[in-house]
């Protein structure tokens, strides 16, 4: 990785700024990578700062720190402030120009990867967007972790801002769920299910009990669960549901049927070939190996 400290004399990577600094990794776009950065940096744009791109091969992440930027991502127009994100993903026109009276400050993260575009939609930029920031001491915490990481030169600078980044872009997601803000009605009615599921996984047999308690045809709420979790209904609540009994057995002097009994199965014998399935061992040397 090599760092790059430019003054207000020179350009930047593209349009005009005032300071900045980057961070670049030898990162091999042609090599397959779950979530790898190619660059970033912090720049405090001059008044005249301008990029417009018709196209672009990487996904790009911006905090503003200061000032104000119109952003046009496709035919959207947003505005990068600060307590805001933004982001697009590769291959979409976009086009900044900022505030001539009031510049922007901003960290941006240029990457990509396997993982970049489930993180893109768990993040809610999609396929580019501008979000209020629910927690954007978080975020920006975040951001500054690998902007330093990255202009460090460490060994592992790279494997710790990628972490930084996912974790980012996670806790962003994370919290535009906990908020409401910006979540579509397929995602609010996938979290109502999730959440009874969560607090009464232990007493359900059915799918369909939570379908009819959650108001919600069987069927869409499977649909949901295999969009958002990749998973079945049945299979999420198997998984708690055996989670559980393994700590249980661990934890507890509960016998083996009780345990059953406490995690909703009325079959000892389908529950331990369920367990066995699950976990690879069978309940008792579970407890016991040898």
């Amino acid at each position: 990785m090599k760092t790059e400290f430019l003054d207000k004399n020179k350009l930047c990577l593209e349009g005009h700024v005032t300071e900045s600094k980057y961070f670049f990794f030898d990162t091999d776009p042609k090599k397959k990578q779950e979530l790898a950065i190619v660059f970033g940096g912090i720049e405090k744009c001059a008044p005249d700062f301008e990029i417009k791109r018709q196209t672009y091969p990487y996904y790009v992440v911006e905090i503003p720190i200061k000032g104000e930027c119109a952003l046009k991502i496709g035919s959207k127009r947003y505005n990068l402030v600060p307590n805001r994100i933004g982001g697009f993903v590769p291959g979409i026109p976009h086009h900044y120009k900022c505030n001539r009276d009031e510049p922007m400050e901003h960290i941006f993260i240029v990457f990509f990867g396997s993982q970049a575009k489930q993180l893109f939609i768990k993040s809610g930029l999609n396929k580019g967007n501008v979000l209020k920031l629910q927690k954007s001491g978080d975020i920006l915490y975040l951001a500054q972790a690998i902007l330093k990481k990255g202009l460090e030169k460490t060994v592992h600078s790279h494997d710790l801002c990628c972490s930084y980044l996912r974790t980012l872009l996670l806790e962003q997601g994370a919290d535009m769920v906990l908020s409401d803000s910006g979540m579509s009605a397929s995602m609010n009615s996938y979290m109502r299910c999730r959440k009874y599921i969560d607090e009464n996984f232990s007493k359900l047999f059915l799918p369909s009990e939570v379908a009819d308690k959650c108001n919600m045809n069987v069927r869409y709420m499977s649909k949901l669960f295999k969009r958002y979790a990749h998973t079945s209904p049945h299979e999420y609540i198997m998984r708690l549901k055996l989670n559980k009994a393994a700590n249980l057995l661990l934890i507890s002097n509960y016998t083996i049927k009780r345990i059953a009994e406490m995690t909703g199965f009325l079959d000892p014998y389908h529950f331990s070939r369920n367990f066995k399935k699950f976990h690879g061992l069978s309940p008792n040397y579970y407890r016991n190996p040898k």
